[in-house]
C-alpha cells in the first residue's frame, strides 16, 4: 500500500506540473512526502509492536530516556527538550507512568521549583521485558542495508535535521535569499 500511495502522489504531483505550467521541485517534494510516509510507516510497526505492554512509542521512548539516564532519573524538562515533546505532553505523560507504577515523582532537594521523575523497579522490568522485542524490530527494519548504507543514511538524515533546524515555517524564498545574504556578510 505505501508504494501505491506515493506513486499516486508522484503522478498527481504531474499534474500539479501540468496545470501551472512549471516544474515544481519535484525530487524535493517526493523526497519530503517519502520522509513524511517512512515516519507514519515506522511509528506504525513500533506502536503495534508495542501495544501488548499497553504503550506506545512516545511511552517507550521516555521510558527508555529515564532508563538511559544516570540513576534512572530525569526532570521533566529534560525530558521534554530529549524526546521533543512540549512540557504539557511531558506531564501527561509522566503522569500515566506513576499512575502504573513505572515511575515516581518527587520533589528536587536542591532546587524545590523542580520535580524528578525516577525508574521504579517495576519501570525497569518492563523495559528490559520490552527491549529485545524492539531490537528485534529495529533489525528487521533495517534489512537488506549493509553498514555503509546505513553510515551514509545517518550521515544524509543528520544533514537533512540540521537543515531543518534553520528553517522557520513561514520561510518564502525572498527570506531564505535575505537570510543567506546576511549569514555571508
Amino acid at each position: 500500500m505505501t508504494r501505491s500511495c506515493i506513486d499516486e502522489f508522484e503522478q498527481r504531483l504531474n499534474t500539479v506540473g501540468e496545470r501551472i505550467g512549471a516544474q515544481p521541485p519535484r525530487q524535493e517534494l517526493m523526497l519530503s512526502r517519502m520522509q513524511f510516509m517512512i515516519y507514519k510507516k515506522l511509528n506504525e510497526l513500533l506502536n503495534h509492536n508495542l501495544h501488548p505492554y499497553g504503550i506506545n512509542d512516545t511511552v517507550w521512548t521516555a521510558l527508555i530516556m529515564l532508563y538511559s539516564s544516570p540513576d534512572n532519573f530525569i526532570y521533566p524538562s529534560d525530558l521534554s527538550h530529549v524526546i521533543v515533546s512540549s512540557r504539557t505532553n511531558v506531564t501527561r505523560l509522566a503522569d500515566e507512568m506513576v499512575e502504573r507504577g513505572w515511575v515516581s515523582r518527587q520533589g528536587c532537594e536542591t532546587d524545590r521549583r523542580k520535580i524528578i521523575l525516577t525508574l521504579t523497579p517495576a519501570g525497569i522490568a518492563l523495559i528490559e521485558a520490552i527491549i529485545p522485542r524492539q531490537w528485534l524490530l529495529y533489525e528487521a527494519v533495517w534489512q537488506g542495508f549493509g553498514t555503509e548504507d546505513k553510515d551514509r543514511f545517518e550521515q544524509l538524515e543528520r544533514r537533512l535535521l540540521d537543515n531543518l533546524s534553520t528553517l522557520h515555517a513561514d520561510i518564502s524564498p525572498v527570506a531564505a535569499a535575505q537570510a543567506d545574504d546576511e549569514q555571508e556578510t
